[in-house]
């Protein structure tokens, strides 16, 4: 299960902010849980796929993406216990109904921290034409449950309502 506490760090940011040509940087802290779905070939070889949620809390003055729920669908195959596609998508629910997409792409070791980076795709209500990237960190914490894996995550980078 080690395996899997490395993939899902990449889940994510939780959104809350300003329209109309705003940007600002985020930085977001929190913790995640997710259900995992593995293929163990042996050797170090996986297919791995994940649905998880996330929430975090906007850090050093920032604001954006504070208390919101973020549902996160990715996966990954590893060869030799190492990693260089995970993908995914992640939805950003904030308390008006407004959501904001993120795809996120990234590299690894099977039961270590990483990182990768993120993108904002899309959204709806004032969030429709975001932009911005940034880095995710993923520390893994062993998961308290079967079929689980569990992540600190933390974002930073830029952001813009256009």
């Amino acid at each position: 299960m080690k395996i899997i506490l490395v993939l899902f760090s990449f889940l994510f940011v939780n959104f809350s902010t300003y329209a109309d040509g705003h940007s600002d940087k985020i930085h977001l802290e929190g913790f995640g849980a997710w259900s995992v779905n593995v293929i163990n070939a042996g050797n170090g070889n996986l297919s791995v796929t994940y649905d998880g949620l996330f929430s975090g809390v906007a850090m050093n003055g920032t604001k954006f993406a504070n208390n919101s729920s973020v549902q996160c669908v990715g996966g990954l195959t590893t060869s030799k216990g190492k990693f260089n596609n995970e993908t995914g998508i992640c939805k950003f629910l904030f308390a008006n109904g407004d959501t904001a997409f993120t795809k996120y792409k990234g590299s690894g070791e099977v039961g270590k921290s990483g990182s990768g980076t993120f993108e904002f795709i899309g959204g709806t209500g004032k969030y429709k034409s975001i932009s911005g990237s940034g880095t995710v960190t993923r520390i893994t914490i062993q998961a308290a449950k079967k079929g689980f894996s569990q992540s600190k995550n933390i974002f930073k980078g830029n952001y813009k309502l256009n």
